[in-house]
């Protein structure tokens, strides 16, 4: 379990909001709370480009840029280079930047309270986004990659072209279980290394280990997710804060990429 303070998670919340939303949002004449909700929505929608987003508010921004409390249902949205399947945000008693100097910087966090959060990540998108990019993009050297979450785990397998005298294919195989670090990544941690009985070069399964790690990364949540339980199923894994992010009644807005 990883723990932060309430000081540690608004600077976080804020340094990424500003990187995810810092480009500037069109002005609205005086102060509406629904139309300030709807620029905040819009910036959402533009930082994480999600297949589809709902977003419940109960009260703000008002013109401090407080929000009692907010929602957010994501599906589709990529972070890292990775697709997350759904992701759900609530967090409280946050203040963003005034309304009014959103057109200049746009939305930023001052302070908050609280924030839950829960994500649902597949194996396949991990296998489209991850080891592809980390293995066989700028190696060409590695083919038939792939990645299996299995109980407890993780195991991957991947050939390495050899080039000595001649060209001859090296079967690396690496089993190992998931562990948190630095409260928003997942590592492949305890693992072995299987090679097929041949001498390979020092070094090279340390290499191969180091393409892969993290094997998730979640830094680039727009709120910071502390993460406190990793469930694995067969095709996917649940990443969960130590409670759970739930909606309630308040002003809703919906988006769906057509």
């Amino acid at each position: 379990m990883f723990k932060k303070s309430c000081a540690g998670v608004t600077m976080v919340f804020g340094l990424v909001l500003f990187l995810v939303f810092g480009a500037p949002l069109p002005a609205s004449a005086g102060h509406n709370e629904e139309a300030a909700a709807q620029r905040l929505f819009d910036a959402f929608v533009s930082g994480l480009k999600p297949e589809t987003m709902e977003m419940i508010v109960d009260g703000g921004p008002d013109e401090n840029g407080r929000v009692r409390r907010i929602y957010l249902d994501l599906e589709g949205c990529e972070l890292g280079g990775v697709r997350i399947e759904s992701l759900k945000i609530d967090a409280s008693d946050v203040t963003f930047t005034p309304p009014a100097t959103w057109d200049e910087k746009g939305p930023d966090v001052k302070e908050m309270l609280d924030v839950k959060a829960s994500a649902v990540i597949l194996e396949q998108d991990v296998n489209d986004a991850l080891l592809v990019k980390q293995f066989g993009n700028d190696d060409e050297h590695w083919h038939d990659l792939s990645l299996d979450f299995r109980e407890g785990g993780i195991y991957a397998r991947g050939y390495y072209l050899a080039k000595f005298i001649f060209r001859f294919d090296i079967l690396l195989e690496m089993e190992g279980s998931f562990a948190i670090r630095h409260g928003q990544e997942i590592w492949l941690d305890d693992y072995k290394i299987r090679v097929n009985k041949v001498d390979v070069p020092d070094g090279l399964t340390e290499r191969a280990i180091s393409r892969i790690q993290p094997v998730i990364d979640l830094g680039e949540f727009p709120f910071p997710l502390v993460l406190d339980s990793i469930i694995q199923e067969e095709d996917r894994v649940l990443i969960k804060s130590r409670l759970e992010p739930k909606p309630f009644e308040g002003r809703t807005y919906t988006f769906r990429r057509e």
